[in-house]
């Protein structure tokens, strides 16, 4: 009988032992090698914002892609091997979760619960939004308050969502809100009168009133609800394919700070005597053996898309559809919240 007890507990003993060791295991999936073995990176995006990410043409523009195309660059050598995922706002954790994607790019803002309750790890910020509501200017709105028994489209599992209920409970008021599934839903909504205005972040909100046929017929509300930093996401637990996307995305920072553009990296690659620019995109740097990749990692990503500053100008700078002063998505030493840890 006894020996029998002791077999049990043996047996549910080592069951347990082996379970604690899956778990982190599973955990830790290896991410690059399986990106590498499927020879392209599966990177989920907002298939709907102008500035953000859109088709033209069979080829995607964007913050989204380019941010995008930098990892394929860093971790395969090839920009173009990326198939870019669509996601809505409510399909993109599971997508991420599930592995149907391996980075989110998505106009996501970094959370609490988002970070500790989704399965996600965040990096960045790429853009920091200013989440706003765009009226009629006719309505004579012009404060939060006087959205009292208004109706407000708004995206429905978005933050913005979130922003707006804790403004409208905090103000004492009961705004109608009208819950839709994308941009596109938005759009049509307040176009046909369903809706008395919008709330967004001011760059979809901005693209929107560019789609009008007055722009200048429609208005922000005064104010900001909230500034939301918009972050690359991972899977939660793998790290390393995290320091993978977080040192990519660095890099892109770090070279707008040092001066590297995409017009000069060939030639700061063997001329540059800066030691962080030689550790970054120098074949003897050695940056990339840190990190499991090929010695021109960094310089790969940077002759494929530019620096941050380069990313950000072809999607809202001077010259795009969608003119966005940069603001507080510049680099600290601009005045802005982009902050990259060091190189050293």
């Amino acid at each position: 009988m006894m020996s029998r007890l002791r077999a049990l507990l043996t047996g549910l003993f080592g069951l347990t032992a082996g379970l604690a060791l899956a778990g982190p295991a599973q955990a830790q999936t290896d991410t690059l090698a399986s990106v590498q073995d499927r020879g392209y990176l599966r990177c989920g995006i907002n298939p709907f914002q102008q500035g953000m990410a859109v088709e033209d043409g069979g080829r995607w523009l964007g913050m989204g892609p380019d941010l995008c195309r930098a990892f394929a660059a860093a971790t395969l050598g090839d920009p173009n091997a990326v198939t870019f995922v669509p996601v809505t706002a409510r399909t993109r954790f599971p997508a991420l979760q599930s592995g149907e994607i391996d980075v989110l790019v998505r106009t996501t803002t970094w959370t609490f619960t988002r970070d500790t309750a989704l399965g996600a790890d965040f990096i960045g910020p790429y853009y920091v939004e200013s989440e706003r509501i765009l009226v009629r200017r006719d309505s004579g709105l012009t404060e939060f308050e006087d959205l009292d028994g208004q109706p407000i489209c708004t995206i429905a599992g978005s933050l913005t969502e979130a922003v707006m209920q804790n403004q409208e409970q905090a103000a004492g008021i009961d705004i109608q809100t009208i819950p839709v599934a994308d941009t596109v839903q938005y759009r049509e909504a307040y176009q046909a009168g369903r809706c008395i205005g919008v709330t967004d972040g001011q760059a979809g909100l901005t693209a929107l009133r560019a789609l009008m046929d007055d722009p200048d017929a429609h208005a922000f509300i005064n104010g900001r609800m909230a500034v939301s930093p918009l972050s690359i996401a991972v899977r939660h637990g793998d790290d390393h394919w995290e320091d993978i996307i977080r040192w990519t995305f660095n890099a892109l920072a770090t070279a707008e700070e040092l001066g590297v553009t995409q017009t000069n990296v060939q030639r700061l690659s063997t001329q540059s005597r800066h030691p962080i620019i030689r550790r970054l995109i120098n074949p003897e740097g050695g940056s990339g053996a840190a990190l499991g990749l090929e010695s021109d990692w960094a310089f790969r990503a940077l002759q494929a898309v530019g620096n941050l500053g380069e990313i950000y100008d072809r999607a809202f700078g001077e010259g795009s559809e969608l003119v966005i002063p940069r603001g507080p998505s510049a680099l600290w030493r601009d005045g802005g919240m982009v902050v990259t840890a060091p190189f050293e």
